[in-house]
Order: structure tokens, then sequence, then C-alpha cells
């Protein structure tokens, strides 16, 4: 358990993974993060491919430097999705993806509060430095909500953040970056 002043984040088992699933492809907030009309280069995934993108170790943690899938509680209840993945400890950046579990869970800064505890939790645990997001440069609301979480755009040309960081899920990818020092 990864514990802050108004979240929990508890780590998530394979009993999680269809309700994670759920909040991504048929939730409220889904259209905010793909499938047309806004995102039509971002098909929804089908359950299969949800599978194969979250492997079972998001959801046992028998492979921790490889990423894993927390449960984001408010008094107990979920409201969201938040995980690390990419955790590169040679060069000290792991990326984070997060989504909410309904329309109703955001607004009120759970997600900033989530995001800032897993990196002090992958800061001080696996020494990381350097956090990552990259969301569509259409999903304003994402982006302002890392901003608060100290997120700022990277400062890499596109081909270095392609080269760095790989291919983005989108057309308009725009990699968001926070430091934390040592």
């Amino acid at each position: 358990m990864i514990r802050d002043t108004r979240i929990t984040l508890r780590p998530a088992t394979k009993n999680d993974r269809r309700d994670i699933y759920m909040w991504l492809v048929a939730s409220d907030v889904t259209a905010f993060m793909m499938g047309p009309p806004t995102f039509p280069e971002v098909p929804i995934p089908t359950w299969d491919e949800f599978f194969s993108d979250y492997a079972p170790h998001f959801f046992d943690g028998s492979r921790p430097h490889c990423g894993c899938s927390f449960i984001i509680e408010v008094d107990g209840k979920a409201v969201g999705h938040i995980n690390y993945d990419g955790l590169d400890t040679e060069r000290s950046i792991a990326e984070l993806d997060i989504w909410m579990r309904s329309q109703d869970c955001c607004g009120h800064g759970y997600g900033t509060d989530a995001m800032v505890a897993l990196m002090r939790h992958l800061h001080a645990d696996f020494a990381v430095e350097t956090f990552i997001v990259r969301p569509s440069r259409r999903n304003q609301r994402a982006i302002r909500a890392y901003e608060k979480a100290g997120f700022r755009p990277s400062r890499l040309s596109l081909a270095d953040q392609t080269s760095t960081y790989g291919d983005g899920d989108y057309s308009d990818t725009i990699t968001l970056e926070r430091k934390m020092s040592a």
C-alpha cells in the first residue's frame, strides 16, 4: 500500500483486472482517451488486447521492475487506476499511465495525488528521477492534471522523443516529464 493524505494506492490484483478494463473502455471517461470521433487512430482495445498490454505481472507484483498497477482508493472506495511501465533503472526513467473510474471521480485532485504518491514511491524504492506521461495534445484535461502533478513538456525534439521513448499512441502524442532530484 502507498498512502497519501487523501488517497491510497492499493496494488491491483487479477480480480481487479476486469474493473480496470471496463473503466478504460466503457466508462464516461473513455471518450476523453480513445476511440472515435476524437481519437480515431486509437481504437478501443478488446479484452485480449488489454490482457496482452497489461500482462500478469501488473497484477501480481511478480516483476516490479517491469511495471505494476494500483487501484486509487479514497475512503476505501475505488476511484481509478494508475500504473508504471517502462521502468528503466539504468536511465532512471519510468512511464506512468492513469485513468479514473468515472467522471464523478474526476476534478477532485485524486489523480494528481495518486501520481505524486506513486512518483515518490518509485523515486524512493527504485531511484527513478525522470517520470513521463504521453497523452494526446487533444486531451487538455489530462494535460492540466499532469501539470498540477509537476509535469512539463519535454524539451526533446519530436524525433528525439520517439527515439528515446518509442512511438506514442496518438498522432499528436506529447511527452511530459517530471524530474525529481536524488
